[in-house]
Parts: C-alpha cells; sequence; structure tokens
C-alpha cells in the first residue's frame, strides 16, 4: 500500500505542484489536466481512467490544503528538473487559460493558432527534460505531457 508521504509525492508531480502550492495553483493545475484528459476531449481509452486518478489527486491535494493531511513542508530545495518542469507546464497552463478564456487575455479566446504556438514552446520545454537531462523523476511525466500535446498539434 502507498504511504500518505508517496500519494503526496506523487499527486504533487501529476499536478506539477511545489510542496508549498496555494489553492489557485492546484485548482489550476486542475483545470489543465482536465483540459487535457477528460473523456469529452481526449478520445482514447485511458482517458476515463487518468481523469479519475486526477480527481482523486484533486481530492487528497485540496484535503492537505484544508489541514486534513499532515503539513506541507515550507520549503523544497532548488531542483533543475523542477525547475524546467515547472516552467513548462505554466507555459502550457497559461495558453489554455487564455485558449478557454480563463486567463487574463479575453482576446486569445478560442485563438487555435496561437494555442498551438505555445503549446510548441511548452513541449520544447518538456523535451529539453526528456532528452538533454539525466533521467529524473520528471521524464516520464513530461512524455506524457508532451504526448497530450501532439493531439492538440495535429
Amino acid at each position: 500500500m502507498i504511504d500518505s508521504d508517496d500519494r503526496r509525492r506523487r499527486y504533487l508531480l501529476l499536478f506539477g505542484l511545489a510542496g508549498t502550492f496555494g489553492p489557485d495553483e492546484l485548482q489550476a493545475a486542475y483545470r489543465t489536466l482536465a483540459k487535457l484528459n477528460h473523456p469529452d476531449v481526449a478520445t482514447d481509452t485511458g482517458a476515463g481512467m487518468r481523469m479519475v486518478i486526477i480527481n482523486e489527486g484533486y481530492r487528497f491535494l485540496r484535503e492537505i490544503l484544508e489541514g486534513a493531511q499532515a503539513p506541507v513542508p515550507a520549503e523544497t530545495p532548488e531542483d533543475p528538473y523542477y525547475d524546467r518542469y515547472r516552467r513548462a507546464f505554466k507555459i502550457m497552463s497559461a495558453a489554455f487559460d487564455d485558449y478557454f478564456g480563463e486567463g487574463g487575455r479575453k482576446g486569445l479566446v478560442g485563438e487555435l493558432e496561437t494555442l498551438r504556438g505555445r503549446l510548441r514552446e511548452a513541449k520544447a520545454q518538456f523535451a529539453v527534460l526528456v532528452d538533454d537531462m539525466e533521467y529524473n523523476p520528471y521524464v516520464d511525466d513530461a512524455i506524457d505531457r508532451i504526448a497530450s500535446i501532439n493531439k492538440w498539434l495535429q
């Protein structure tokens, strides 16, 4: 059985969050993951199961914020792998926020070519993590993000 600390670590990785995340960051990461993996958008057979995992992760991390779980550490050490992953995730998240009208740039709603350009930028950042850095805890998730982004670039 997976202990609470391991679940927390895995969900933080899935959501692209640091240990010091806040409610706004959690909600934004959840929306981004849902936009990539919801069965109405992702047509592959695994989409439903991915959403179950995403929903469970959201519930678990929300409980941490509400104090139902062990406290989140105040600081996380500097990690170049995490920094690269976080940079790519933020680019991807902002692209979807703008495309779906949830970001501050309402003029970009529905602008598919703008979305694709920004997703290419996020994909390039994820690719650096996969191709140019040694294997690390973020590689497998970065590969999944690249595959999800590729669906939008078709």
